[in-house]
């Protein structure tokens, strides 16, 4: 259960998805008030908000970690002749990400609890010094921590793509051929897209965190459509693998570009609305989504294992 490059993906992950939604001074007040210093209600909340946002991150990294050692897995499978239980090693020791994103995730839970407490027994009121403090810690979206928190995504997510490529340039496939498979990408953004403009003067309130989530579990099961097609097709040989695999490809990029969406977008989006005042705190349907989506992308993953090791017979 021990996987160095996981663990450490998921805490750099999170540590990024931490800086892109909050400001150093944030991040500092919530361990200050974890370990017990006292704060207004307006920093204890917004401590609470970091704290909530630091167990979805890592359980949404865990997840993404697992697709993406997943797809180097079958990289590195394909070349070689253990078979299934080669296949079935792979598939385990892609999962071990999820588990450090699961276990991280409880324990930034624990402080949100204590800090939930600790305010519902203050005063609810929030004095004109704490909503001009607060109001003047998330004015500027793009600050320093928010750019350094992209770049350090971006370059942690490039470097675990490149990097099966770089130590063996003969692989069978591209892994982020995977990642960003064109037609998955485009259903997700485009239905995104046009959820949005559905919306119209609503989209500011619009929980942009359950659309990424829709439309890739919609990219997802027309993934799994496509597979049963595939085995269904009277067309033999590689005609047939060709179009499996393809649907494949379909399932992994549309989990993963979700994911990501959800990340990068929505998640950051949702918190500085409620740190600015315009929601109390994130939507229903937006937590639905930190907290089904991921596990859903693993229901997924399981299941291209079996396309996997399922023959397709010619």
């Amino acid at each position: 259960m021990m996987q160095a490059y996981g663990l450490f993906f998921v805490l750099l992950g999170g540590a990024a998805l931490a800086l892109i939604s909050f400001s150093l001074s944030e991040i500092g007040a919530a361990f200050k008030h974890a370990a017990g210093v006292q704060g207004s209600p307006a920093e204890v909340r917004t401590s609470c908000l970091f704290w909530e946002a630091s167990a979805r991150n890592f359980w949404m990294m865990g997840a993404l970690a697992s697709v993406m050692s997943f797809v180097n897995a079958l990289n590195s499978l394909s070349r070689s002749s253990g078979g299934i239980a080669a296949v079935a090693s792979g598939m385990a020791a892609s999962l071990v990400p999820s588990v450090y994103g699961i276990v991280l995730g409880a324990v930034s839970l624990v402080p949100e609890w204590k800090l939930k407490e600790k305010l519902r027994r203050q005063p609810s009121g929030v004095g004109p010094r704490d909503a001009a403090a607060s109001s003047r810690g998330t004015r500027a979206f793009w600050k320093m921590e928010t750019v350094t928190g992209y770049i350090l995504f971006i370059v942690l997510m490039a470097w675990t793509a490149i990097k099966p490529f770089l130590s063996a340039p003969s692989l069978p496939f591209k892994p982020w051929a995977w990642f960003f498979y064109w037609p998955a990408v485009l259903i997700i953004l485009g239905g995104t897209l046009a959820f949005v403009l559905f919306v119209g003067d609503a989209a500011g309130r619009t929980p942009l965190t359950a659309c990424f989530a829709l439309t890739a579990l919609i990219g997802s099961l027309m993934g799994v459509i496509q597979v049963l097609l595939g085995f269904a097709a009277k067309n033999a040989g590689n005609v047939a693998i060709g179009k499996i695999a393809a649907a494949m490809a379909f399932i992994i990029s549309s989990c993963f570009v979700g994911l990501a969406g959800m990340m990068l977008a929505g998640a950051p989006l949702e918190d500085r609305m409620v740190k600015t005042g315009r929601i109390d705190r994130p939507t229903t349907l937006s937590r639905v989504a930190w907290s089904v989506f991921p596990l859903v992308a693993l229901i997924f993953l399981v299941i291209t294992f079996f396309l996997v090791i399922t023959p397709v017979r010619k």
